[in-house]
């Protein structure tokens, strides 16, 4: 037992390091590093670098690349985007990280190539027997990591909580203008910050690189283990983060000689203990304000950002109804593209857009939880996934008709959604962002890895549905259904909008006091909303899989599901248009990519979504409204004015208003 413990001990160390530098970061800026585990790629990538290809020192390289490489790359990253989150909605603050971590991830590949290394080694070369502890060996990477973990933790509390400069770090971000009454520049305390947040992060994945490999989804998953240790710390408590995230090493570790040789509780216990430890802090401090709600504290002097201004100013223009026959003119566009595409294109792009359309349901999806509910979930690619997963369980093992077993993997994706929706819906923005990535990871973890769903991870064969008596073996044929339920979706989510539920959710997101007090269910309006975009992720999930005639839970990874919800909030949570042209961004581009460049260039698209995504916080409409705005503006142009006729009496005529009307007797007038 000594020897897990140990083993355990040397993992939560690890978890604790990357735990540790969220909670500094946050107690900073006010902003949840989710691109952290980017951060540390990158570093971990240039520490190997330094070492198998310039050839120095380990020790050496590792000095380089925490001391130097990892601080420049937090500075850089304040510069360009980190310094202006301060301001910015809680909505925006994450998507903006989540767009850097897809964008860091993606970008560090291109730079470093695909190549997956299996077993680097870390800073000490030649990991062996340092000390016997009970008759266990420790290695000296284990004590180097327990060292490291022990420093950070106790310089990190002597800083923040008995020197001047932590009174001066809390005190930026609680008021800046108090901040700057007392002559310290806030910004430059938030820069120092980030770059030691950076650095740290940068160690954590020098530490663990040995243990993962240099494996982007390794070090996500490290991360996210974090998580719990941060959560339990309430984000902001240093020591019960530290101890938090080492409870989850240790119990990671010491449940081993207990698990059963097979079956479920031997592969999905370990994986699930993150998100278990992450549930119950979260049940414990749920009555907690900082838990329900996240909202950014903000000064009393406050003048309206740039980015609030460009936002107002593009919902003033969609609301004047002056121009307004542009939609008709983007109606006549889509028509007539959808009867082009088949002329024009082959048999393959016709099925890539066909691909891309089922893509576009998928994130549309988005628009009843992020649009309408203003829930950030990360998890609405675990729902593709496991609509998929039914529809085809239920027409390869059981003989189901297929497009039977595409409505019930829908209907099983809303009850996963109704169940993920009653824990996080309580919590506020931020909160909730974690407990759905967490669950997108156990959902990877645990669920996709049953032998019956991954089949050898090969997948489960489905077929294409037959409609109306039509077999869509046909590309053409798909890319028909794909568009037709696409418009069906859009047309529900439209009348939803526009319904009498459409204005009590309106009421919902202005004013929760407001509704409450009109007597319309908060909880459960937000959670049949919840639902329905689980149902339309899994109804995608199940077109997907049909499309490509396997259900690859492979497909469904919580990594790839950060570049959907950042593409998806790149373009805009609650416009269809931008939906659409997300989900075909996310078919045609790879596929362009690897059609006309080199395979070296295939992790730009990535790149691409994630520095959309950054653009939110300039741009917090979207890039679709955004557009939208400016055909408005063109429409309006051409649109003549009509001239404002004079009042009318009640028999119809004119009425002289240039005379004034006679004044009442006994008026004051």
């Amino acid at each position: 037992m000594l020897s897990y413990l140990i083993a355990g001990l040397a993992v939560g160390a690890v978890y604790a390091i990357s735990a540790m530098a969220l909670v500094i970061t946050y107690n900073a800026s006010r902003v949840f590093n989710f691109a952290q585990g980017g951060m540390a790629f990158f570093v971990a990538y240039c520490f190997y670098w330094l070492v198998n290809d310039v050839g120095l020192n380990s020790y050496l390289a590792a000095a380089i690349a925490v001391l130097v490489i990892a601080p420049l790359l937090g500075l850089f990253l304040w510069a360009v985007l980190l310094g202006k989150l301060s301001s910015a909605t809680p909505l925006a603050r994450l998507a903006a990280m989540i767009g850097l971590s897809v964008a860091l991830t993606a970008g560090t590949t291109v730079i470093f190539g695909h190549e997956t290394i299996v077993q680097p080694k870390g800073i000490i070369q030649d990991p062996g027997q340092a000390v016997k502890l009970g008759g266990v060996s420790v290695s000296s990477e284990q004590l180097l990591i327990l060292a490291v973990a022990a420093l950070i933790a106790l310089v990190g509390y002597l800083v923040l909580n008995k020197t001047a400069a932590g009174l001066i770090t809390r005190g930026a971000v609680d008021s800046q203008m108090m901040t700057v009454l007392t002559g310290t520049n806030p910004g430059k305390v938030v820069a120092g910050t980030w770059m030691v947040g950076t650095a740290i992060a940068g160690l954590a994945g020098i530490l663990i690189m040995p243990s993962v490999g240099l494996s982007a989804i390794g070090f996500a998953n490290v991360v996210a283990a974090s998580f719990a240790g941060v959560v339990i710390g309430r984000l902001t408590n240093l020591w019960w983060g530290f101890g938090g995230a080492l409870a989850v090493g240790v119990a990671q570790s010491v449940v081993i000689p207990y698990l059963p040789d097979e079956g479920l509780l031997a592969t999905a216990l370990r994986p699930s203990m993150p998100f278990l430890f992450m549930l119950i802090a979260i049940l414990v401090q749920i009555r907690s304000a900082g838990v329900r709600d996240d909202t950014q504290s903000r000064e009393v002097a406050r003048l309206s950002t740039r980015a609030e201004a460009n936002e107002a100013r593009v919902h003033a223009v969609m609301r004047d109804p002056r121009g307004s026959w542009d939609r008709w003119v983007g109606w006549a566009v889509l028509a007539l593209v959808v009867f082009l595409v088949p002329i024009v294109f082959e048999q393959f792009w016709v099925g890539v857009i066909a691909l891309g359309m089922a893509y576009a349901i998928a994130l549309l999806s988005i628009r009843p939880v992020t649009g309408e509910t203003n829930v950030v979930s990360l998890c609405q690619i675990s729902f593709v996934g496991i609509g998929a997963i039914a529809a085809a369980q239920l027409s390869t093992t059981y003989g189901w008709d297929v497009t039977t077993a595409l409505i019930i993997g829908a209907v099983v994706a809303a009850l996963c959604g109704l169940v993920v929706g009653v824990v996080c819906l309580p919590l506020g923005q931020l909160y909730a962002a974690i407990t759905t990535f967490a669950f997108a990871l156990l959902a990877e973890q645990v669920i996709y890895t049953r032998p019956t769903f991954s089949n050898n991870d090969s997948g489960v064969f489905l077929d294409r549905p037959t409609i109306a008596g039509i077999y869509l073996l046909d590309n053409t044929q798909f890319f028909y259904f794909a568009t037709a339920v696409f418009l069906a979706v859009a047309g529900v989510l439209c009348l939803l909008r526009r319904s009498t539920a459409g204005l009590a959710l309106a009421t919902i997101r202005s004013s929760r006091v407001r509704a409450s007090t009109l007597g319309i269910p908060i909880y459960r309006s937000r959670l049949a909303l919840f639902a329905l975009g689980a149902a339309i992720a899994g109804l995608a999930g199940g077109m997907i899989a049909s499309y490509q005639y396997v259900a690859f839970p492979a497909g469904y990874s919580a990594a790839l599901g950060l570049t959907w919800f950042a593409i998806a909030v790149a373009q805009g949570p609650s416009s269809i248009g931008g939906l659409a042209a997300a989900g075909l961004s996310l078919s045609l581009a790879p596929a362009i990519f690897s059609t006309f460049l080199p395979t070296r260039l295939a992790d730009v698209p990535a790149v691409l979504f994630g520095l959309m995504a950054i653009q939110i916080v300039a741009n917090p409409a979207g890039i679709n409204p955004q557009l939208r705005s400016a055909f408005r503006l063109l429409a309006r142009r051409l649109t003549p004015e009509r001239p404002s006729h004079p009042p009318r009496d009640d028999e119809g005529v004119r009425a002289d208003v240039s005379t004034p009307a006679p004044v009442p007797v006994g008026s004051s007038r």
